[in-house]
C-alpha cells in the first residue's frame, strides 16, 4: 500500500478490507504481541499557533511550516 493512485487509500480495500469507507489505513495491530510499557510516559503534541505559518491537510499527513525564530526544541 501506499499513496499513489494506483496504490493509495481509495485501493487500500483490495489487498485490506477492513480498509474500506471511513477505516484507518491498513495497520495491523496484533493484540497478542501487545504489552503494556509501565515505564512509558504519557506522550502528548503541542505547539504554539503563533508560531506556525501554515498549517496544512495535503490528504495523507498534517504539515505544519513553522516560523524559525521560534525554538522548538
Amino acid at each position: 500500500w501506499g499513496y499513489d493512485s494506483d496504490n493509495g487509500p481509495d485501493q487500500w480495500h483490495k489487498n485490506y478490507p477492513i480498509a474500506k469507507g471511513r477505516h484507518q489505513s491498513p495497520i495491523e495491530i496484533n493484540n497478542k504481541e501487545v504489552h503494556y510499557d509501565r515505564s512509558l510516559l504519557p506522550w502528548f503534541a503541542s505547539y504554539d499557533p503563533g508560531a506556525a505559518k501554515t498549517i496544512l491537510n495535503n490528504g495523507k499527513t498534517c504539515r505544519v511550516v513553522f516560523d524559525d525564530s521560534f525554538d522548538r526544541s
